[in-house]
C-alpha cells in the first residue's frame, strides 16, 4: 500500500512540475507558493482514498494461505461498497464450500455403510479414499499404493489395467478355500483416477455349493429306495410262481422301502416349507404346556421310554409357530430315542438363563464323536448310518430343526461324550 501511495505521489508531482515549468514566466513570484500547497493538498487527498483501501489489505493479508476471507468492516465512504461485495463474495464461497463439505460427508457415510469394500485412486494409482470394509479387507493408506503381495498385488494390477485401459474388469479371487472375493475395476470419468470394488461372495458361494451337496445327498438317498424297490417289482415279474411266505417277506420289505421313501419326501417338503414361512403365523406359545404334549406323544409311541420333564415355572411364554416348535421339540426327543439304548432314559428342562429361556433335552445314548459333532445339523448327516438305516431315519431330523429354531432367530448347540449321551440345547429369547 505504501508502494501505492508513492506512485500517485510521483505522478501528481510531476504533473504538477510539468504544469508548473510551462507557466513559471508567468507566475514566477506566486510559484513555489503554489507548488507547496498543491503538494500538501496531495497528500491530503491520497491519504483520504488510501485509507480504505489500506484497511482492506490489512485485513487480507493474514489470510493469504487460507480457503476463506475475514469480514471486512467498512461503514463509510466510497470503498465500503467494495468491502460489502468482497463479504458477499466470501459468504458465497464459505455456503458453497460447506455444501461441498458436507457432500463429501455424506457420500463417504452411504459408502462406509456399503457392505462391499470401495476405493477410489488417483491417476498414478495412489489411494485417494477408502470405505470401512475396504481397509478391513486390505491393508489401505491415502496417500500410497496397495502392496505388492496376494491380493493387494492382485488389486493394484486391476486398477493399473483400469486406468491404462479405460476399461471395466472382473475377477474372482480365492484365499485359502475359506473366502471367496469378486474384485471389479472401473476407471473414474475424465480419466481422473479409477475406483475399485471388493465384494464378499463367501456366503453366496457356501449357498451354492450347499445346494449342490443337498442335491447330490437328495439324489444319492432317493436312489437306495428306488433301486431296492425296482428290484422287488422285477423279482415279482421274472418269478411270478413264488412261495407265499417269500411273497409275503418282498410284499413286507416293500411296505417299509415305500414308508421309508415317503418319509423322506416329507421331509424335504417339511425343509421347504419352513424356509418360507412367513412371520405372520408367529404367535404367543406357551412352553411347558407344549412340552408335556411332547411328553405324551412321546410315551404313547414308546412307552418304555424314561422321560423326566423340569421346568423353573408353571408358565413361559414366548413368541413363534406353534406347529414347528412343536416338530423341532419331538425331533430333538425322537432322535435321543433312537440313538439310546432300550429303555432310554431322557430328560427334558426349561431353565431360565441371560437373555432367555435355555431348552435342553439331554440323553444318555451312545454319544457323538468329536470330529461328527460340528455336521450333525447338516441335511442327510448320521453318525450312525447303519443304525440310522434299520431305525428309519433320514439324516434330515436335526437339519430341521436347525432350520426352525434359525427360523424364530434362535440358536442351537450341542454337547456329548462317547458312551455317556449328549444335550442339545436351544436358546430361546423371550416374546
Amino acid at each position: 500500500m505504501l508502494e501505492f501511495r508513492k506512485k500517485i505521489l510521483i505522478n501528481s508531482v510531476g504533473c504538477f512540475v510539468l504544469f508548473f515549468a510551462a507557466i513559471t514566466p508567468f507566475v514566477r513570484a506566486t510559484g513555489w507558493f503554489l507548488f507547496l500547497l498543491y503538494g500538501l493538498v496531495n497528500w491530503i487527498l491520497i491519504r483520504r482514498v488510501s485509507r480504505p483501501l489500506q484497511q482492506i489489505f490489512d485485513a487480507i493479508t493474514p489470510y493469504q494461505e487460507e480457503a476463506l476471507l475475514p469480514r471486512i468492516v467498512l461503514n463509510e465512504g466510497e470503498f465500503s461498497k467494495l468491502a460489502s461485495t468482497l463479504n458477499s463474495l466470501n459468504q458465497r464461497v464459505q455456503k458453497q464450500l460447506d455444501t461441498a463439505v458436507n457432500q463429501q460427508k455424506e457420500t463417504e457415510g452411504i459408502l462406509d455403510s456399503l457392505g462391499e469394500g470401495v476405493i477410489a485412486f488417483d491417476p498414478t494409482a495412489k489411494v485417494t479414499f477408502a470405505n470401512r470394509v475396504a481397509t478391513q479387507m486390505l491393508s489401505v493408506e491415502r496417500g500410497k499404493t496397495l502392496g505388492a503381495s496376494g491380493l493387494e498385488e492382485k488389486c493394484h494390477e486391476l486398477v493399473l489395467q483400469a486406468l491404462q485401459t479405460a476399461e471395466r474388469t472382473t475377477e474372482s479371487w480365492t484365499e485359502k478355500g475359506l473366502r471367496y472375493l469378486e474384485l471389479t475395476s472401473a476407471p473414474l470419468v475424465h480419466q481422473s483416477g479409477a475406483i475399485l470394488v471388493l465384494q464378499d461372495k463367501t456366503a453366496d458361494r457356501k449357498i451354492v455349493e450347499m445346494g449342490k451337496d443337498f442335491i447330490a445327498n437328495a439324489s444319492h438317498e432317493l436312489r437306495t429306495p428306488i433301486t431296492v424297490l425296482r428290484g422287488f417289482a422285477e423279482t415279482l415279474s421274472d418269478f411270478p410262481k413264488l412261495s407265499p411266505k417269500v411273497l409275503a417277506e418282498i410284499a413286507t420289505k416293500i411296505v417299509r422301502t415305500s414308508e421309508r421313501l415317503d418319509k423322506l419326501i416329507k421331509s424335504l417338503l417339511t425343509l421347504a416349507d419352513i424356509e418360507n414361512v412367513p412371520e405372520s403365523r408367529f404367535v404367543p406359545i406357551e412352553l411347558v404346556s407344549l412340552a408335556e404334549n411332547c411328553k405324551h406323544l412321546l410315551l404313547t409311541a414308546h412307552p418304555e421310554v424314561r422321560l423326566v420333564l423340569a421346568t423353573y415355572a408353571p408358565q413361559v411364554y414366548v413368541r413363534g409357530d406353534p406347529d414347528l416348535v412343536d416338530l423341532s421339540l419331538m425331533n430333538l426327543l425322537e432322535n435321543a430315542v433312537r440313538y439310546s439304548p432300550a429303555p432310554a432314559e431322557i430328560s427334558l428342562s426349561l431353565q431360565e438363563c441371560e437373555g432367555g429361556i435355555a431348552l435342553r433335552v439331554a440323553d444318555r445314548g451312545i454319544g457323538i464323536p468329536p470330529q461328527d459333532l460340528p455336521h450333525i445339523f447338516g441335511r442327510f448327516y448320521t453318525v450312525d448310518k447303519a443304525r440310522s438305516r434299520k431305525s428309519g431315519g433320514s439324516g434330515l431330523g436335526l437339519s430341521i430343526v436347525k432350520t426352525v429354531v434359525e427360523k424364530h432367530g434362535w440358536s442351537i448347540s450341542a454337547t456329548s461324550e462317547m458312551h455317556q449321551g449328549s444335550v442339545f440345547t436351544v436358546q430361546i429369547s423371550l416374546c
